[in-house]
């Protein structure tokens, strides 16, 4: 029987480790890790890309119809086990990496909503030694989110980590399933009065927690399509446009005195007053303490 790739991690010793469900069905795992082995002969219930952080000696990873590699690992290389395969790896020495673990109708879902692909027809295909830049990129800014944010408070941050899961699945989908050539960019933005719709939404659910999903929801489409679509009409991506809407509501709240900084970073949906602090800096360049004495 296929076996979560978690509930192996879970019976090995680690230096750190740390779970997020970043998206309904892709979970991001990060670990530090003392030498071992994993061993899935029956596969593994969910796809697994392990990303390497650090360089490992010498490991070992065999999967069924990928073949077998033996020898060092690089930070930036990375492995690809699709669920269902059965797979063992070994590593002998100290290493971090970053696994993201998916439900197999994940891709399933991304590849339908971006073109139509039916579900059950996406197939990832094992990898057992490469190197994607575009994909160390993404992998790269999941890991830099999570350690800003927190490992277990990703609250504001959750609508990008959203958006970088869809762009790990589109990625993989290209360039690691046998369906790569289905997938095609989009060339057109919302409608006028999808626009509208949509940033209305927004607007009255600033304070709330907001999703892909739900602004989806308003035009109806999925949720890759409305990302692709919002980023044409809009020219940047939900998530960018909805931290700079709270930004600016900050700004206005701001020029009260009477509120303090900790309900204003609530009111604006923000988890908290230093994650205010944070986004707030990074789109104006100072604190909105600062900002309120400056008034």
């Amino acid at each position: 029987m296929p076996v979560d790739p978690l509930d192996l991690f879970a019976k090995k010793p680690a230096i750190a480790h740390h779970s997020i469900p970043i998206d309904s069905g892709l979970m991001v795992h990060y670990r530090h890790d003392l030498p071992g082995e994993l061993h899935a002969p029956q596969g593994l219930s969910h796809h697994m890309l392990t990303f390497f952080l650090s360089k490992n000696e010498r490991q070992v990873t065999q999967v069924d119809e990928g073949g077998e590699y033996d020898g060092v690992m690089e930070p930036g290389d990375f492995y690809l086990c699709p669920a269902g395969q059965s797979a063992f790896t070994r590593w002998q020495s100290v290493d971090k990496t970053l696994h993201i673990v998916l439900e197999p109708d994940f891709l399933d879902r991304v590849a339908f909503s971006v073109d139509g692909v039916n579900s059950g027809n996406v197939e990832l295909l094992p990898v057992v030694k490469t190197r994607d830049r575009k994909l160390e990129s993404l992998v790269q800014l999941f890991l830099t989110e999570t350690e800003q944010s927190g490992f277990g408070d990703i609250y504001g941050d959750k609508l990008y980590l959203e958006s970088l899961s869809s762009l790990v699945g589109v990625h993989l989908l290209r360039h690691y399933c046998n369906i790569a050539s289905a997938i095609r960019p989009y060339t057109a933005g919302l409608a006028p009065y999808q626009v509208k719709r949509v940033l209305e939404y927004i607007q009255a659910h600033l304070s709330q927690e907001l999703s892909l999903d739900a602004m989806a929801a308003q035009v109806g489409l999925s949720r890759s399509h409305f990302a692709h679509q919002f980023k044409q009409a809009m020219g940047v991506a939900p998530h960018q446009y909805v931290s700079q809407q709270r930004v600016e509501k900050a700004q206005r709240l701001l020029r009260s005195r009477q509120i303090p900084i900790t309900d204003i970073a609530l009111e604006c949906g923000f988890a908290n007053q230093s994650h205010l602090t944070k986004v707030f800096k990074k789109h104006t360049g100072t604190t909105p303490k600062a900002y309120r004495q400056q008034l």
